[in-house]
């Protein structure tokens, strides 16, 4: 049956007689189904099955359950669908048995595995294997839109539906996770070099940085960002060098960059705040003990100190808005997701939420190798297996 064409979000949806339909319905029905809220047939008619759906996910951010999908079910959808979770107790749900993990990367309702020498891809709706790769030993995974992104000395495009490997990138040696954005590549290469690369494996351009040690690229608002052990530098889409800023202290862990503020931390345990366009330090606070690399939470930086203190810090000026100790040494760097901060310790998952008041520990007891933010949770390997946390209810 030919749907007639709307744009996704273009007019307000909802059950009527007779039934509305349309290509934006079809579109509705596909990001529902993505996040398991959507039982039926993606057939573009909004009959009962997407009314539903649409109210269940309305109760999941505590809005009426109205089953009208207006403007603000499709702002919060398109908040969704860039990774922004659901706030509120998770469920836990156990997966599959993992052997030897090395890295999680998602995208919509599907979770990847780098997991001794293959990489596992999993339906989170079903909770079943979808494909598997034994092509490559896996280092580190990175989703994007249509693909999974593996280093693995090489950097490999592998089809995010199929598990097929697509191009292979082995001029250089990449070990760290890539970026993504509108159709391209960006790798960090073990001999200091960033490049950028097409889905078809070409090179677009290389930019060398002199040293032998660079951190994975991050983007924000069409610029790359990345640091040697004592330079942070900032490139745009083009590879020609926007500025580079020069820091006391090593650093060595990944940055974070959100609008016009760059963040990183050194080894000295320093968390630093530069301009994103120019490079100047707008403040520096250091904690006197080895920090990890930072998360962003509502209108904070947060960090965590290898002791198990999770601190946050004013995004603007550097002030300590709230701390917490989580009594437990941290196994994995903060993750933001909903309104908490998520830190794997080698007893269990601990979420902190914004403030500091309140805890949880989700998976209590448990080692905790690897965390993700995964559909409208997360994943996380603990004590060898793979484990999903979720707001929805699984069903029988």
């Amino acid at each position: 049956m030919k749907l007639p064409v709307f744009a996704p979000g273009s007019r307000p949806l909802s059950k009527t007689r007779p039934y509305m339909k349309g290509t934006d319905v079809r579109h509705l029905q596909q990001t529902l189904k993505w996040f398991g809220l959507y039982k039926g047939r993606v057939d573009g008619i909004f009959g009962p099955d997407t009314e539903r759906a649409v109210k269940s996910l309305q109760r999941l951010y505590s809005d009426r359950p109205t089953g009208v999908a207006d403007q603000k079910f499709f702002a919060f959808l398109s908040h969704l669908e860039k990774g922004v979770a659901i706030s509120g107790d998770f469920n836990v749900y156990k997966i599959v048995k993992i052997k030897e993990a090395v890295d999680l990367a998602a995208r919509k309702n599907m979770i990847c595995v780098g997991d001794g020498n293959s990489i596992r891809a999993f339906d989170l709706s079903k909770r079943k294997l979808k494909w598997e790769n034994r092509e490559v030993r896996p280092l580190a995974l990175t989703a994007a839109p249509e693909s999974v992104l593996v280093s693995a000395g090489e950097l490999l495009v592998i089809d995010a539906a199929s598990g097929k490997t697509g191009a292979r990138v082995n001029q250089d040696l990449f070990e760290t996770p890539a970026a993504f954005q509108n159709g391209i590549i960006y790798a960090s290469s073990r001999n200091g070099a960033l490049y950028a690369i097409n889905q078809k494996g070409e090179i677009l351009w290389r930019y060398r940085t002199g040293s032998s040690f660079i951190t994975p690229p991050v983007i924000s608002r069409g610029f790359i960002y990345f640091s040697t052990p004592s330079q942070v530098f900032c490139l745009d889409e083009r590879g020609e060098l926007r500025w580079k800023a020069r820091l006391a202290g090593f650093v060595k862990e990944k940055l974070l960059a959100f609008e016009d503020r760059v963040f990183g931390v050194t080894n000295e345990g320093s968390l630093f705040c530069l301009d994103a366009k120019e490079g100047k330090i707008v403040w520096k606070e250091n904690f006197g003990e080895e920090i990890l690399a930072p998360c962003l939470l509502k209108d904070a930086v947060v960090t965590c100190t290898l002791r198990g203190k999770v601190i946050a810090m004013d995004l603007l000026h550097g002030k300590l808005k709230w701390e917490k100790e989580i009594e437990a040494a941290p196994a994995t760097s903060p993750l933001a997701v909903g309104d908490a901060v998520f830190i794997g310790t080698e007893s269990g998952l601990h979420a902190v939420e914004s403030g500091g008041k309140n805890t949880k520990v989700y998976l209590e007891g448990k080692k905790i190798s690897r965390i993700a933010r995964a559909r409208l949770g997360l994943c996380a390997i603990a004590d060898g297996f793979l484990w999903e946390l979720s707001p929805l209810k699984r069903e029988p």
